[in-house]
């Protein structure tokens, strides 16, 4: 071929002919990329949640708060109503965790 025709030169691309090089080694930071960047660093991110996990962060935060806010008393009516739904939806949270631990016995 000529090297002044090589605009007109036709190129055939078969299959796996080009580039087959593939990235396969595991993602093992799949929790380290859901954080966005804006939220804080990643690493301390995930070295807080392998310590505790977030369920158990927002459990003991609902555990002080609701006793913080039943000392107080005086709390008005929207806090008082989402007071009650967290009660209630922490005795539901104990429910399930209780249903859990029969059914991992059973197993």
């Amino acid at each position: 071929m000529y090297p002044w025709l090589w605009v007109w030169s036709p190129q055939f691309h078969f299959p796996w002919s080009g580039s087959v090089a593939q990235k396969i080694e595991p993602n093992t930071t799949w929790f380290n990329n859901m954080i966005p960047p804006v939220s804080g660093d990643a690493e301390i991110e995930a070295q807080a949640f392998h310590l505790a996990s977030y369920g158990t962060q927002l459990g003991l935060i609902t555990d002080v708060l609701l006793d913080i806010a039943k000392e107080t008393g005086n709390l008005s009516p929207k806090a008082a109503e989402s007071m009650r739904e967290l009660t209630m939806l922490k005795a539901k949270i104990e429910v399930i965790k209780k249903r859990s631990a029969r059914q991992a016995k059973q197993k």
